[in-house]
């Protein structure tokens, strides 16, 4: 049996260490919100691997390296590179996730229910919960519906999809007849 052994920066104190595993239980993506009531859901448990992990003492961030996977409920988000940043005790605001933002870059996949989308880059946003991707092609496909463009905008909270384009690359879309009555923005 081999023993493989994953470099960790080791100039972390145990205690951040801890620190960054008791936060990392604690985030969500968003906390999500209960449509028929005015409580907010708990936040989700999120787990991370990846071949890396570095993280400093004095940063409100931890990054994340080498095949990295996010998953998070029924979401799952797959990237080279994916760096975590923190509330700091000045931002933390009571009731919202420990995290601020995810930024996940090189080769994206993002799966959650039956959408999936694929971008060079995705960043989420916790509080106002607003995912834009990004790259050459980045690509939303829900069903056997696809859209593509430079920069897609998702505002979760509000349902709603913003696909932008540039001179050279024009927005794409190809909306299936079987999935007619679904929307490219929700599951």
């Amino acid at each position: 049996m081999k023993i493989v052994r994953i470099p960790i920066c080791y100039n972390i104190s145990p205690v951040l260490l801890l620190m960054l595993l008791f936060l990392l239980t604690q985030v969500s993506f968003a906390a999500q919100e209960n449509k028929t009531a005015d409580k907010k859901q708990p936040p989700a448990d999120l787990k991370i691997t990846s071949d890396k992990m570095v993280a400093g003492k004095n940063q409100s961030m931890v990054e994340f390296m080498g095949k990295v996977k996010v998953v998070r409920a029924d979401s799952v988000l797959l990237a080279d590179s994916v760096k975590v940043f923190f509330h700091t005790s000045k931002t933390k605001k009571k009731g919202r996730p420990n995290v601020k933002r995810i930024l996940a870059t090189g080769n994206v996949e993002y799966t959650e229910g039956d959408r999936k989308a694929f971008s060079n880059q995705a960043d989420y946003d916790t509080a106002d919960e607003i995912l834009v991707l990004t790259g050459e092609q980045a690509r939303l496909l829900t069903g056997k519906s696809w859209i593509t463009g430079k920069k897609i905008t998702l505002f979760k909270a509000q349902d709603r999809v913003v696909v932008e384009s540039t001179e050279e690359t024009r927005v794409e879309a190809f909306f299936d007849a079987e999935d007619q009555g679904r929307s490219l923005d929700k599951p």
